[in-house]
């Protein structure tokens, strides 16, 4: 269960699959939350979401927390796990 993403180098697993690198197909990222402005200037409307910037090559690689609660509504699927990698 993760809450926010800590912009350490990790594995990055999103609903139990891990994060590879399109380029190089590497599996450590460094993450980090990015909000954009999605309407016209001065509304306000805010989209959250994280970026990840592969370890060895660079490339930076796009997602949203898909975490939502269950079916029923009783339970709560955490849908992002870090592994800090030293």
């Amino acid at each position: 269960m993760v809450e926010e993403l800590e912009s350490v180098r990790s594995h990055i697993t999103i609903l139990d699959h891990l994060l590879i690198c399109r380029l190089c197909t590497h599996d450590k990222f460094i993450p980090y939350l990015t909000v954009s402005n999605v309407e016209e200037p001065g509304v306000g409307v805010l989209s959250i979401g994280y970026s990840a910037v592969c370890d060895r090559c660079g490339c930076v690689t796009e997602f949203g927390d898909p975490s939502h609660p269950s079916e029923d509504g009783m339970d709560y699927i955490w849908a992002l796990k870090q592994t800090i990698v030293q």
